[in-house]
């Protein structure tokens, strides 16, 4: 079956539209607008990056912001948080990165984990699609878009998804995602290193509302 999203979790990643604060400063901001995603030349300004301190984040149940999403997560403290156009609930860790909480359509986890997967590591648009951790509700993975025919490149970026759910109840899912007001930022902005402690934080917190 299908997600709500009808495939568009990665779609989410790459072109969720949020706006709003951050709870969280990024240290610098692409300034080329030109293209799609990924690396800029060698004179651009470096990649945004931001810090990742689970203090800074709190418990909030996300079915007051989309009301299709019954479940409770941290998110950062004062992060702006709106019903996305799925009934999700977009979450604005920063000005370039976006989490995304979506109702699936799903039978199990793990066909949730196969649908990423088409989605992002074994999709034809990227190359260098892996793994880089993976557990029975989620995984961290890197891919990376595939060179243009003008010989632009791009960066390779890390990104997570988890799932919540069980078969006689509803499931949901978890992932980061890049807001289209910071599109073109550099890949190497979502690096390993944020991906691997927000899904820590992600899986630490998530569960369903009883």
């Amino acid at each position: 079956m299908k997600s709500f999203l009808s495939g568009l979790t990665i779609i989410a990643v790459f072109a969720l539209a949020s706006c709003g604060g951050s709870s969280t400063k990024s240290d610098a901001t692409s300034t080329d607008t030109t293209k799609a995603k990924g690396d800029q030349p060698a004179n651009a300004q470096a990649a945004p990056t931001m810090t990742v301190n689970e203090a800074d984040w709190e418990l909030k149940d996300l079915s007051t912001v989309a009301p299709l999403i019954h479940i409770s997560m941290k998110v950062p403290k004062g992060a702006k948080m709106e019903k996305n156009g799925n009934g999700g609930v977009d979450i604005r860790v920063s000005d370039f990165y976006l989490i995304t909480v979506s109702a699936l359509a799903i039978s199990s986890v793990k066909e949730g984990m196969t649908d990423e997967k088409s989605l992002t590591i074994n999709n034809t648009s990227y190359i260098n699609g892996k793994t880089l951790s993976e557990e029975e509700n989620g995984m961290v993975y890197t891919m990376q878009m595939k060179t243009e025919a003008n010989g632009t490149t791009y960066e390779p970026e890390v990104h997570f998804a988890y799932f919540i759910g069980k078969p006689d109840g509803a499931f949901y899912s978890v992932s980061d995602a890049r807001p289209m007001d910071n599109f073109s930022v550099r890949g190497s902005a979502y690096s390993a290193d944020i991906a691997n402690k927000i899904y820590a934080i992600v899986k630490g917190s998530a569960k369903e509302n009883k």
